[in-house]
């Protein structure tokens, strides 16, 4: 089986579709926070905010992704993903 990385420009498209894996692995080592918790462009996140992308699932036949964060881990549908959580950049 040959993998590629999904490197797509917008990842908002189909955001009501199911992660494919492509598109689930692509944000693996990736780091984020959740929106409620984002601060003004130009501050410092705090090491307690940021979780990393650190796993894919296959849950009732939907993939999903885990976020490992100080405190918890937690996973999230794609539609979930886009509308709670925020990427950093690198």
């Amino acid at each position: 089986m040959r993998t590629q990385l999904n490197t797509k420009n917008d990842p908002l498209e189909d955001i009501m579709n199911p992660f494919t894996l492509d598109e689930a692995v692509s944000l693996i080592y990736r780091l984020a926070v959740l929106k409620k918790d984002a601060l003004q462009p130009g501050k410092k996140y705090s090491i307690t905010q940021i979780g990393h992308i650190c796993g894919v699932l296959t849950l009732n036949d939907q993939i999903e992704i885990v976020i490992k964060f100080h405190d918890e881990m937690r996973q999230f549908t794609k539609e979930e993903f886009y509308a709670q959580v925020k990427l950093l950049d690198e």
